[in-house]
């Protein structure tokens, strides 16, 4: 666990703000239940979901890392079209979640993908963005049996 814009030692970039500054993919459970990937954005000091057509944030959330980031990729796609490899990092007894990103606002917001929807959903200014076309999910380079 990670708190108020805690960067982890190897944490995964999701994406960038307009201006530059590094998006890193984070998790928490919202207040629904649902462990929901999204975003953290460390100069605010917190991490950002989306659930239910909004936006929430946590000052304690998980943040992705991985030792060889170079065994990940973003995989395009559009639609339900879920990549092979597709990281799952969330969901609830519905359906799985995985990492999701898209240009977004003059930058890359890293989301949730929801395969069952057909979108990646970005949290973004006080509500939950649905990108249908044009996104990119987080896959596994390798896949071990």
């Amino acid at each position: 666990m990670a708190r108020n814009g805690e960067i982890p030692p190897n944490a995964i970039p999701g994406g960038q703000e307009a201006y530059g500054q590094t998006l890193y993919i984070a998790r928490f459970i919202t207040r629904e239940g649902q462990l929901t990937p999204g975003k953290l954005a460390p100069q605010y000091r917190r991490a950002y979901v989306s659930y239910g057509g909004k936006e929430q944030t946590s000052e304690v959330y998980q943040v992705l890392t991985h030792p060889n980031p170079q065994e990940l990729k973003w995989v395009p796609t559009s639609g339900n079209n879920l990549p092979t490899g597709a990281l799952q990092a969330g969901g609830d007894y519905k359906s799985p979640l995985f990492i999701g990103r898209a240009p977004f606002q003059g930058g890359i917001c890293c989301g949730k993908f929801e395969p069952s929807h057909g979108c990646v959903y970005l949290p973004w200014g006080e509500k939950e963005h649905c990108v249908p076309k044009n996104f990119e999910v987080l896959c596994l380079t390798r896949i071990h049996e």
